[in-house]
């Protein structure tokens, strides 16, 4: 019985340094368009598709998420107020992926706190001390995440 499911599933080696191909990423990356096509209504994803850029209410004003550039708080002139900075984790994660992850962290009330993601204003004085501090911790995160992934395999 064993060999007869060895056989249906069989046992794949995993490569410690393993890097996903381009079609990986490609399917993905395909993958993670369709999830946000799925969760956003149709004006939003017309909106994305002719402006590349979703807009959407909040307590806070406008949040502006875009693909290409960090996702942007705006007041109700449109003026750029702050910007929003999701949690280390989704910084490396692929755009759909990120997309998808700050809309539900805005459609979702109660998750998005400030506990959530970090706000940072869009004052003249952009890179202050607390800015310089917050980019070692998200680096010094990032370093921690990928020891745990290298020593988990």
């Amino acid at each position: 019985m064993a060999t007869r499911i060895q056989e249906n599933f069989p046992l794949q080696r995993l490569e410690v340094f393993s890097h996903p191909t381009q079609d990986d990423y490609e399917r993905a990356k395909d993958k993670a368009r369709q999830l946000l096509r799925s969760i956003l209504p149709d004006s939003a994803w017309s909106e994305l598709e002719e402006k590349a850029v979703i807009q959407l209410a909040g307590k806070r004003g406008t949040y502006v998420i875009s693909p290409y550039s960090q996702t942007e708080i705006r007041d109700c002139a449109f003026r750029p107020l702050c910007c929003l900075c999701v949690p280390s984790a989704f910084h490396s994660a692929p755009t759909y992926d990120r997309m998808v992850a700050e809309y539900l962290l805005i459609r979702i009330p109660r998750t998005f706190t400030g506990k959530t993601a970090n706000i940072f204003s869009r004052s003249g004085n952009e890179f202050g001390i607390a800015t310089l501090f917050l980019i070692a911790f998200d680096i010094a995160l990032f370093v921690n995440l990928l020891l745990e992934v290298l020593t988990v395999r």
